[in-house]
């Protein structure tokens, strides 16, 4: 865990964040090359390591909307190289998309055509972050101007210089220290407990036409070392980008995807990080014999997930040994969560069975095998997800099993979540929302509405708005939960037009947070705030202050009307809220 934290550092180093500009809807692509070689001395022990990547990096304008639009970048034939040894995963030739403001400039957001390692999105953030330039201001005196930028160390200076011939350079000149480090939440320093980062040198040139760059050349050195000195990082970059006339590949998957990333289907995990073929034991008894002796609460997580993807073609064997309980309870309950995590066709049939074959095994084992199906990044087959279904819909089930098939629905919808933007999560949420058309009852009901926003599948807003409106409070609660989950100006609409005529207090507390989780306009943000009066009760006032904290994050004058907020709540919970909300944990 630490090396991948200091991985995400040296991304950090080898990238540089600022804000943004618009620019013409042209699609280019140029030749990248960058090499870093990084010194690490850990407890007096040195390490050294060489770094290169090439390919050709494409730039596609996407999707534009009313307050910030969308970049898009692929490097098409990404071939990346530590100490000249290739790597055989393919994070780096992944599509991604950069979403920014058009107001400020600022980076807004990230989207990536995979399901990303959090270190290797950093590593795709940190390439973009060193094409990024800082917005010039308007009325512009002079030829140079400093900006103030962050990055996951910190917030450091920029000078940039405005040069002939459409050219600009950057300097990034020094980090900024907080003014308490005991305070700082920054990720990066709290990782090492890092003082300042020492910029050595740090020089980037710029040359743009009409459409984006044309090319840039650029080195950098920083070094960071921890306030104990046990750690120094130090990395030394060069950097360069030339654009390149000829047509771009057809086959490059940037060309091809959607404009609007949040629509994007991911790639498959085989192909972002293939792996070697398996080593299986000999036979099936073999497989049983070195599970059994496997501590699964204890053991290495790399070597047990290892170990099932070796020997996956044993895995239904696995269904007779659990259903006699051969294995210790805690050590039962870690294996089911290795077997979702392996994620194939054969363990996720495995863990279906469990669930479903209600005479073999116990509710516990069922509910096991739930949770660890809410691990699936790779579809189910056909015959799992109507197996699955066709319990969950089933009549006639006792109280446990009516629980257990309820929870089953809601794994569907998490399931469809974690594999958004696929056809198998666009067909999996089409099912449950079918199904909740003819549900007959409301608990089945109060369940399909709950998958239906573990999804966060917008698709399905306007059939979870009705359920806004009917007799059930439970429902209206449900629904107004669902559509938390899926913000989006729709979303809102149903939940703003639900607010003033909601009779049921629990159904109102759901429907303010909702809201909460939208970007709000001065009315919406004052009807909220009406939600804070003392007249209210206190799970009212609760959810008021909830959704006014997640406002006050974009909209400053938001944070007095909390302020306002503390001379009249009286309830220590709500001020805890208020506190939180204001100045942080």
């Amino acid at each position: 865990m630490r090396l991948i934290k200091i991985s995400l550092l040296i991304c950090t180093l080898l990238g540089y964040v600022s804000a943004a500009y618009a620019v013409p809807r042209c699609t280019v692509w140029a030749e990248l090359q960058s090499k870093a070689d990084t010194n690490i001395t850990s407890m007096n022990s040195p390490a050294k390591s060489q770094f290169d990547l090439h390919g050709r990096l494409i730039y596609r304008p996407l999707l534009v909307e009313e307050k910030s639009y969308w970049l898009g970048f692929e490097l098409y034939q990404a071939t990346a190289k530590l100490n000249k040894i290739l790597s055989t995963s393919n994070e780096y030739s992944v599509p991604f998309a950069v979403k920014i403001s058009n107001s400020t400039g600022e980076i807004l957001d990230y989207r990536f055509n995979a399901k990303l390692k959090t270190a290797d999105q950093q590593k795709l953030i940190a390439l973009y972050r060193a094409f990024h330039r800082a917005k010039q201001p308007e009325n512009l005196q002079g030829d140079t101007y400093w900006v103030k930028e962050r990055d996951d160390i910190g917030q450091y200076k920029s000078l940039y210089t405005v040069l002939a011939d459409n050219k600009l350079m950057r300097n990034k000149l020094s980090y900024i220290e907080p003014t308490d480090t005991r305070r700082s939440t920054n990720a990066a320093k709290n990782l090492m407990q890092l003082d300042t980062a020492n910029i050595i040198s740090d020089e980037f040139t710029f040359e743009n036409d009409k459409c984006w760059l044309t090319s840039t050349l650029g080195n950098s050195h920083i070094k960071v070392n921890s306030s104990d000195d046990n750690m120094v990082i130090e990395v030394m970059q060069t950097l360069s980008l030339v654009r390149k006339n000829q047509s771009i590949p057809d086959d490059a998957r940037l060309l091809h995807l959607p404009e609007d990333p949040k629509q994007w289907k991911y790639l498959s995990a085989d192909w972002v990080y293939p792996k070697a073929p398996p080593k299986p034991l000999k036979n099936v008894e073999a497989f049983i014999t070195t599970l059994k002796g496997i501590d699964w609460l204890e053991g290495d997580r790399k070597e047990l997930l290892q170990f099932l993807y070796n020997n996956d073609q044993y895995l239904g064997s696995l269904k007779a040994l659990i259903s006699t309980k051969a294995i210790a309870d805690p050590l039962e309950s870690k294996l089911f969560m290795y077997l979702g995590k392996h994620d194939s066709v054969n363990s996720k049939q495995l863990l279906t069975d469990v669930f479903v074959e209600q005479d073999l095994f116990s509710p516990n084992q069922r509910f096991r095998s739930l949770m660890a199906l809410k691990y699936s990044e790779k579809p189910l087959t056909n015959i799992q997800v109507e197996a699955i279904f066709e319990y969950s819909m089933s009549y006639g089930l006792n109280e446990e099993n009516s629980k257990l098939a309820h929870s089953a629905l809601m794994v569907m919808g998490a399931i469809a979540k974690n594999q958004r933007g696929s056809e198998f999560s666009t067909q999996l949420t089409q099912k449950l929302a079918d199904t909740l058309s003819t549900s007959a009852t409301q608990e089945k009901a109060s369940a399909l509405i709950t998958a239906l926003g573990n999804s966060g599948d917008n698709a399905h807003q306007q059939l979870i708005g009705d359920y806004l409106t009917v007799d059930s409070p439970r429902l209206r609660l449900n629904a107004a939960e669902a559509l938390a989950k899926m913000p989006s100006r729709e979303s809102l609409n149903y939940l703003s037009n639900q607010l003033e005529q909601e009779t049921d207090s629990k159904a109102q507390g759901a429907i303010i947070k909702a809201m909460g989780n939208n970007e709000l306009d001065a009315e919406q943000v004052a009807s909220i705030y009406a939600f804070a009066d003392s007249n209210y009760s206190r799970d009212i006032r609760s959810a008021a202050i909830s959704a006014l904290s997640q406002q006050a994050k974009s909209q400053p004058k938001v944070k007095k009307r909390l302020k306002a907020l503390i001379k009249t709540e009286k309830n220590q919970k709500n001020l805890r809220q208020l506190m939180k909300a204001l100045y942080g944990s």
